[in-house]
């Protein structure tokens, strides 16, 4: 197979997994699905270059991808719920719809992911890097992110309820009617982050820095926790929040 070449990268096409044997791979799985096991086999592509990679549609429950290369790979409306992607690479890939509940996407790479509509409940993705990624309408329900690099993402309208968002960095993050209810955001970045209509009721703020916050209103910042290391807005200095718990 030709060498492709992505941005550069000489290295996209080497040992890259071609489309017909991924087909197989993605048939045996579902296989292994439908007969709880008992037919076909768990895919297991660790580490494997699946870049371009096409999984439209395609059912890859607890399939086994950590470190694989997906960079640019179409998995519109696709079934990775429970899914090891840990450190994998998924830049620029096409990702609508898809269902990423319960997978665990730890150190992961979603840089400019196009992904609107994804669900992210409860997955595990600590230290992930979503920076420019478009998640509208998203949902990050109890979803752990610590550490995650979330810059310029875009948000808007997406549910973070009781996620776990302690030391992220959302700045410049569209989070516009985004839904935050009991998130935690102890220590997170949100210099010039955009909250018109974000709710923000039961979020930990402590140490949080919103000194550039856009958007922000002194209802908005009533209804959540903070502490004396809580960075405002100067207009909004002398909001009187909730103390957080130690």
């Amino acid at each position: 197979m030709p060498s492709l070449s992505l941005d550069g990268d000489t290295e996209a096409g080497r040992d890259r997994v071609d489309e017909e044997t991924l087909a197989e791979h993605i048939r045996a799985h579902a296989q292994w699905l439908e007969t709880a096991t008992e037919a076909g086999r768990c895919v297991d592509l660790t580490g494997a270059n699946l870049t371009y990679g096409g999984f439209l549609d395609a059912d890859m429950r607890q399939a086994r991808l950590a470190g694989a290369r997906l960079v640019k790979a179409n998995l519109r409306e696709s079934n990775f719920a429970g899914a090891d992607l840990r450190g994998a690479n998924l830049e620029g890939a096409s990702m609508v719809n898809i269902d990423l509940s319960g997978a665990c996407l730890v150190s992961a790479n979603l840089h400019r992911v196009v992904s609107p509509g994804a669900n992210f409940t409860d997955a595990e993705a600590d230290e992930v890097r979503l920076a420019s990624a478009n998640l509208l309408s998203a949902v990050f329900l109890r979803t752990l992110l610590r550490g995650a690099d979330l810059r310029d993402v875009n948000l808007a309208g997406g549910v973070l309820r009781e996620s776990v968002l302690v030391a992220a960095d959302l700045s410049d993050a569209k989070l516009m009617m985004a839904d935050l209810t009991g998130a935690n955001l102890r220590g997170a970045n949100l210099s010039r982050a955009v909250l018109f209509g974000a709710v923000l009721d039961d979020c930990d703020l402590s140490d949080a820095d919103l000194s550039s916050a856009v958007g922000v209103t002194a209802v908005q910042l009533e209804r959540a926790f903070a502490n004396a290391a809580t960075r405002l807005p100067l207009d909004l200095d002398g909001c009187v929040m909730r103390e957080a718990s130690t």
